[in-house]
Order: structure tokens, then sequence, then C-alpha cells
């Protein structure tokens, strides 16, 4: 059967052939042994290369998506995550912790002018938050494996550190509600640190990563079968593929840093409160010195 071009696609993309594949088979050479080749993957992202709201909004719109169909599966969905950073999915729960992760993004990525003041001002209009909202909902109902390491929670706030010290921020208030809302975060992750429970009755199992963790990927699926791979470039922009190979390996790569993790919900009690009293710890020390660095400048 001859096919049009786009019906080619589309048979491709659903039984995830390869162009590998098709050239082994054109040449006849299947039940030869061949030397391991570079694969050609089919990547897929939304990206985030200009300061364009419109753009902004299509990324967290094509979040809310994601995240909506994972909840749609029920009790099956599952996501593994290595996070050698707070996800923005975290910190979705505080409208303006989620801006400033996305501000100080496109504050490196693309050294963009405007103070953090301005930029809330120029995305209010979005109604960005209203997504948020959605998306906290729906990660709270699906159940997640989730590695981390000692440094995960403190980027955040080295983060806000930086900004400080590149006076992107117009007013101590400004800097005071975030620090709030950071120390706020912490009594968000408790609950998920001592009991394996998220807010909307989703599970998750913590687990400590003992050295740096400088990987991040997630794997998103149902049971053991994640169907989609997402590797993080740089800080929220990432490129997902659900090519069957890659699948195989990152779910590999997430198995081995998982072996070498500790499980949160094994652990005493007393070093379940130490974990959370080091977290808080960590903001009240940021707290006072960025306050003090911003009131002096």
């Amino acid at each position: 059967t001859y096919l049009s071009a786009p019906e080619f696609y589309r048979l491709v993309r659903h039984y995830h052939i390869s162009l590998d594949d098709i050239a082994l088979r054109l040449e006849d050479k299947l039940d030869v042994p061949v030397k391991p080749e570079v694969r050609l993957l089919e990547m897929c992202y939304l990206p985030l290369s200009n300061w364009d709201p419109r753009e902004l909004k299509l990324y967290i719109e094509g979040l809310q998506k994601e995240f909506e169909k994972l909840r749609h599966k029920g009790d099956k969905a599952r996501m593994k995550i290595i996070c050698s950073e707070v996800p923005l999915v975290y910190l979705m729960a505080f409208e303006e912790l989620a801006y400033f992760k996305i501000y100080a993004y496109y504050f490196h990525f693309i050294k963009l002018e405007l103070t953090f003041e301005e930029f809330v001002e120029k995305i209010k209009p979005l109604n960005l938050n209203a997504h948020f909202q959605v998306i906290t909902k729906a990660y709270m109902q699906v159940a997640s494996e989730e590695i981390w390491d000692r440094y995960t929670f403190e980027k955040l706030l080295r983060q806000l550190e930086e900004c400080v010290i590149y006076r992107r921020f117009e007013h101590t208030d400004t800097l005071t509600l975030l620090l709030d809302q950071i120390d706020l975060l912490v009594g968000y992750i408790s609950p998920m640190i001592l009991e394996g429970t998220k807010m909307y009755g989703g599970r998750i199992e913590l687990f400590y990563f003992e050295s740096i963790l400088r990987e991040s990927l997630a794997l998103i699926g149902t049971g053991s079968s994640p169907h989609t791979v997402l590797l993080k470039i740089f800080m929220i922009q990432v490129i997902g593929t659900s090519q069957p190979q890659f699948l195989q390996y990152a779910s590999r790569t997430f198995e081995a840093q998982l072996r070498r993790s500790n499980s949160i919900e094994k652990s005493s009690s007393l070093i379940k409160n130490k974990l959370i009293n080091l977290l808080s710890a960590q903001v009240k020390q940021y707290r006072n010195k960025l306050l003090k660095a911003h009131a002096a400048q």
C-alpha cells in the first residue's frame, strides 16, 4: 500500500519506529549482527527562548494539560523524579514564588532587564495562578517517587541570593514575601517527609541521595510503565520523548540513583524531623543574610 507522507508519519509515531529500523529493513540486514549505532530520538519541547508572555502562557497551559491527563489515569498514575532543584510544581502552590522561579529563568537565559516587580506586573494579566492551582491539585493527587539531595532545597535560596546581588528587587517587602513563602514551602513539604502523603491524597516516596544530583529527569506514566521522559535542559526548560529504548534507559538511570539513596519513609522520626529542621534553618540563615544585604544596597 502506498502511503502519503502524513500517513507514514502517523504510523511511525504510533509504533515508535526509528529511521535506523527502517534503514536496516531496506538493507535486509536485520539478521546480521550490527555494531551499536547512534539512534536519532524524536524530541518535543515548547521553547522559552524569548521574553514573550504569550509563549509563557502556552508553556504553562501545556503543563496543565499533561498533569490533568496524568490525573485522569487515577490510582495507576505514577511519576518518578530526580530533583536537582525544587520542581516548579512545588512552587506553584505559592503564586509569587512560582513567578520568581520563572523570572530567574528569563533573567539568566536572556538577561532580562526587568526587575522582579516589573516582571510580575507584566505577567499578572495572564492569570497564570489559575493554571498553577489546577497543576498543584493534579500533582497532589498523583503518586510519585522522588530523589532529592542535600542541595535541592538550598538552590532555591541561592537563586534568591543571586537576584539580591544583581539588585533585581526594588522593595524589601518583595524579598520578605518570597522568604515567607519559602518558609511556608517547608510546612508544605513536611507532611510528605513525615507521613509520605500529599495534600490531596497522593502518596509520595521521598529518597535522600547522599552525593550531589546533577541530573534531573521525570518519568511519567502508569504503574511501572512510563510513557514519557522529561529531561531538564536549563532550570524550567525541558524536552520530552516517548522513544521506547530511551524510556528504558531513563528508567534504569532512575533505578541506579534510587539504589544509592536512602528512603525517607523508612527512616526514624528523629531523622525525618532533623531534615525538616535543616530546611527551616536554611531559610532562617538566608533570611538574615539577604535582608541585611538588600538593606545595604
